[in-house]
Order: C-alpha cells, then structure tokens, then sequence
C-alpha cells in the first residue's frame, strides 16, 4: 500500500549534508513506490504567543502541507548535542492547536508516524536522534522504536561538499529504508 512521506531536514545551510540525505531519502522512497517530497518551511516564523493566533499564512499552508501526508522522517544534524532551533521551532507549529482555546483537538501530527535520521561526525548524530525521538513522543506523534539511522559525515565530504556513502553507509541506509517502510506500512 503505498504511502505519502514527508522528509524533514533540520539544517538550511546551503549544501546540507543533512539535506543531501534528505534527498536521497524522498529518492529510495519514490523508488520503492511511494509519494515522497522534502519539505521546504524556510517561510515559517518563530513562533511566539504574539503571532499564533490568528495563524499566519505561512504556517496555515504548512499544516495544510502536513495533513496530507501519513508519515514523516526527520533528518537532523547534531547542533550542542540536540536538535536545531530551526527544527524545533517547526515542530513547536506542528504541536500547536489550530483551533484558539482548545488545547485537546488534535494537531496535524497527532499520531502520525515518524522516524529520525542524522549526518554527523563522530557521535552519527546519536544525540539528536535520542533527542528528537523523545520529542516527536512528546509532541503526540507516533515515532518508530528504533534509535534511526546514524551516518557519519565522511573527511571527504567536507572537501568535496558532497555526502557519498560508503557501501556500508549504503547498505546501513537501506536497512533503514525498509524497516521505515515497514513501520509505516502496518
């Protein structure tokens, strides 16, 4: 049964490793025949009690975004050990009712699946990947019980600016494809 994903990058440096994998993400995705995209939310403010209501546009058409897809994938650099702010601060929208006063109504990602990701040195992002599953657990959706997969950024990425994986790193990262999949398709 084919399902919608949404991929998720925590970092808008431009070339991203964390981005780079994102795209190779929504990739293996569509390849095994699903509806993948990344999503772009470089328009979403910070949110702030000043300007959550009423909502603003940007994060209306976010929530409309987000709606209409079954499950997600976070992939996140590794920022002091956590998540980034600009991460957070998406999820902090997401969390939020979208009716004024009624904090029980469900959010666009009340139990939707999701699963982490990270590109970093050498910690592979188990920080972040611990971090950000306690949250998204938090936060009422539904995260895969799996710690997600951890790539360590190879020295020559930082030279080229491009993430290649290694065989094993490929091999790694396809696992993790099909054990998402499988998640998300139950």
């Amino acid at each position: 049964m084919s399902k919608k994903i949404l991929v998720i990058s925590g970092s808008d440096r431009n070339g991203s490793f964390n981005t780079q994998l994102a795209e190779q993400f929504v990739n293996a995705f569509k390849t095994q025949g699903h509806e993948s995209a990344l999503l772009d939310y470089a328009d979403v403010p910070l949110l702030s009690q000043n300007n959550e209501y009423p909502t603003v546009e940007a994060v209306l058409n976010l929530r409309n975004t987000v709606k209409a897809y079954d499950a997600f994938l976070f992939v996140s650099p590794e920022y002091n050990g956590s998540y980034t702010a600009r991460l957070k601060n998406l999820i902090d929208w997401l969390s939020r009712p979208e009716v004024e006063g009624d904090a029980q109504a469900p959010t666009v990602i009340n139990g939707k699946k999701a699963a982490i990701a990270s590109a970093a040195n050498s910690t592979y992002g188990k920080f972040v990947r611990k971090n950000l599953n306690e949250l998204l657990a938090y936060t009422r959706m539904n995260p895969m019980e799996h710690e997600g997969l951890g790539i360590r950024i190879p020295v020559e990425a930082w030279q080229t600016g491009s993430l290649l994986l290694d065989q094993e790193q490929q091999e790694q990262f396809n696992e993790f494809v099909k054990i998402f999949v499988d998640y998300i398709e139950k």
